[in-house]
């Protein structure tokens, strides 16, 4: 894509731009476009060429099979093309290009693969994985899912009348994306358009995956967005039957088309160019540890099954301070308060982690004075004190990256004196940082 299409994307009122403004990416890419380094493998149903992808498809160093930009595993040969059903189609022609399109547009300096698979060759799907991975794909996009054939039949049963089959659907494929997340990759999908039902599909509840939520113009759930217990955040997809121009997401489609779609398929692109922007950013950085970010950086109150934890900020996910990118427990004093609960006194800790990395277990020790200074300075081996200062209490309990928690500690007794709190984290690997402070009586 051009600099100058880029630049109207971004910089405009179009119908093209609004969900780059949604996600913050005008401000991200001051700070930076992607990295050659990072290169997005989108999986899907047939890519079709387009001029504006023109230096920013990716380039194979060794294309032995003639497999320069991806590979045809449904077909098993360069091809690329969808050549299934009625191929003038914008769906058939464009859908491809158009999750590509959009990642070039999120990061415009990562180069991106084009993958084709096919819904009649269920082995096609996860040898497209393993091609991606094969071939140094760090971020990888599933716009479609795999839906389970009947016996010996061209069509997905889903459209012969039978529900989602969970979790059947390609075991081999299950196995693909796990060694996928293994080698350090981020897996996107986007959830959407399930008939308006709460339903649970095989590879957006996978533990590899992180699903998006479909989002509209508003950054309010799209109306084809539906429920699910494992939506980690939401990305522009637009309303299904949206009569403006700006209810639709528009992008690069068949050969020199622009074409507007909507969908949890335009979700997984958007998603998956702002986790390779965030990749490019922090290269020394997991994949689980991106995906904290991704999350933990997200415009969101709380959780909700619709958004996640809510819209995807590039912005602010790519901005993040050194001491910011680490967990970060510290005791928010004012909110903590001494009380009776079934006749038994108890101290509700709030601790905030002010770390982008989430905690899974934080450690809140209750003292009744300092732990951290001599109770009595002249004791000595020799001439030991008598315990003096002694926990009275303690409670474990996760806490988010850039979130608050409280934990209710149970004390032995009422503290006559004084009270210290003292957190930690207790993750292997966690940070070392500890916090103490002494709460007001």
């Amino acid at each position: 894509m051009s600099t100058e299409n880029l630049n109207l994307f971004t910089l405009h009122k179009t119908p093209y731009g609004w969900p780059l403004r949604l996600l913050r990416t005008p401000q991200a890419h001051k700070i930076t476009k992607g990295s050659s380094d990072v290169v997005v493998a989108v999986i899907d149903l047939g890519y079709t060429y387009h001029p504006d992808h023109e230096g920013h498809l990716w380039v194979n160093p060794d294309p032995t099979r003639g497999d320069v930009h991806g590979w045809d595993c449904h077909d098993d040969d360069a091809s690329l093309e969808y050549n299934l059903r009625n191929p003038e189609t914008n769906y058939n022609k464009g859908h491809h290009a158009f999750v590509m399109g959009e990642v070039m547009m999120c990061a415009p300096e990562c180069p991106v693969m084009a993958v084709r698979v096919g819904y009649q060759n269920p082995d096609s799907w996860w040898k497209g994985v393993d091609y991606a991975v094969d071939h140094g794909a760090k971020v990888l996009i599933l716009p479609h899912g795999f839906i389970t054939h009947g016996k010996d039949s061209p069509h997905p049963l889903f459209y012969q009348g039978t529900d989602f089959s969970y979790p059947v659907d390609n075991p081999k494929l299950r196995r693909s994306l796990d060694r996928a997340y293994d080698a350090g990759c981020l897996i996107f999908k986007g959830t959407a358009d399930n008939r308006g039902r709460r339903v649970a599909t095989n590879m957006p509840a996978l533990d590899t995956i992180f699903v998006l939520g479909s989002a509209n113009k508003h950054g309010k759930a799209a109306n084809i967005c539906c429920t699910a217990d494992y939506v980690d955040a939401a990305t522009p997809s637009g309303e299904r039957e949206g009569e403006e121009e700006f209810d639709h997401v528009w992008s690069t489609g068949g050969h020199e088309n622009y074409i507007p779609f909507t969908g949890g398929c335009m979700s997984s692109g958007f998603g998956g160019g702002v986790g390779a922007l965030v990749m490019s950013r922090y290269p020394d950085l997991t994949n689980d540890q991106i995906a904290q970010i991704l999350r933990n950086t997200a415009r969101g109150n709380r959780w909700n099954p619709y958004l996640g934890w809510g819209i995807l900020d590039a912005a602010k996910a790519v901005s993040l301070a050194e001491d910011q990118l680490c967990q970060n427990l510290k005791v928010d004093v004012g909110r903590c308060s001494v009380l009776q609960k079934r006749g038994k006194p108890f101290v509700r800790v709030s601790v905030e982690n002010k770390g982008v990395f989430n905690v899974g277990k934080a450690l809140a020790v209750a003292f009744n004075g300092n732990p951290m200074e001599p109770a009595d300075p002249e004791a000595s081996p020799a001439n030991p004190a008598t315990l003096i200062v002694s926990q009275i209490g303690h409670a474990i309990g996760p806490v988010r990256g850039f979130d608050k928690t409280k934990l209710d500690i149970e004390l032995t007794h009422a503290p006559e004196k004084e009270l210290w709190i003292q957190v930690n984290t207790l993750d292997h690997w966690g940070s070392d940082t500890i916090d103490t402070v002494k709460i007001p009586l």
